[in-house]
C-alpha cells in the first residue's frame, strides 16, 4: 500500500489511489451578524440583570445575569474566534476514491460512493456534502449528521472531481 502525506499527517492510500485536490476553507475571523445581534442583545440582558436593573429581582438577578452575560460575550465575539481557530486546523482532500477531512490529529476518508448524494450548497462561503455519517455519542439507528467541506471559497472545483469520481466507480461497479 502507498504512502502519502496529507494535511502534514502520513496516511495510506489504497492501490492505484492518489491524490487529486487539497485545500483548507475559508481562513480568518468571520462574524455572522445574527450572532453578533443576538450574543449583543444577551450580552446586554445579562449586563442589566447583574448591575441590579430590575429591583423585584435584585438578588437573584446578579445570579442570572453573571452566565447571561458569558453565553452573549461567547456567542457575540468568541465563537468567531474560536471557529477561526478551529478552520485553521482543517483541511480537505480529494483522492481520486475518496473524501479525505482532517481536523486536530484526526484523517477521516470517506468513500465517494455511486449512490452517495453529493450536494454543492452555495452562499457567502460554499458548503459541499458529500456523505452522511452517525453522531457521536448517539444511540444507535439514531440521528444522521451530514458531512462535507465547510466555508469553501471556490468550490466548483472538487464538486465537479467528485462527481467525476462517482461517475467513474458507477461505470467500474
Amino acid at each position: 500500500m502507498p504512502k502519502a502525506t496529507f494535511a502534514n499527517k502520513p496516511i495510506t492510500l489504497k492501490d492505484g489511489e492518489e491524490i487529486v485536490w487539497q485545500a483548507q476553507p475559508a481562513q480568518g475571523v468571520i462574524r455572522n451578524p445574527v450572532h453578533m445581534v443576538v450574543g449583543g442583545a444577551v450580552l446586554a440582558l445579562g449586563l442589566w440583570l447583574a448591575i441590579g436593573g430590575y429591583g423585584p429581582l435584585a438578588g437573584a438577578g446578579a445570579m442570572l445575569g453573571l452566565p447571561l452575560v458569558i453565553f452573549g460575550g461567547y456567542l457575540a465575539y468568541f465563537h468567531a474566534n474560536i471557529e477561526a481557530k478551529r478552520r485553521a486546523g482543517t483541511y480537505y482532500g480529494l483522492t481520486n476514491q475518496r473524501a479525505l477531512l482532517a481536523y486536530g490529529i484526526r484523517v477521516l476518508a470517506y468513500p465517494i460512493l455511486p449512490n452517495a448524494r453529493i450536494e454543492l450548497k452555495k452562499g457567502q462561503y460554499d458548503i459541499l456534502f458529500f456523505a452522511v455519517d452517525r453522531q457521536l455519542g448517539v444511540q444507535q439507528g439514531s440521528s444522521l449528521r451530514r458531512v462535507g467541506f465547510g466555508h469553501l471559497e471556490n468550490s466548483e472545483e472538487p464538486y465537479q472531481l467528485m462527481l467525476d469520481i462517482q461517475k467513474r466507480g458507477a461505470e467500474h461497479g
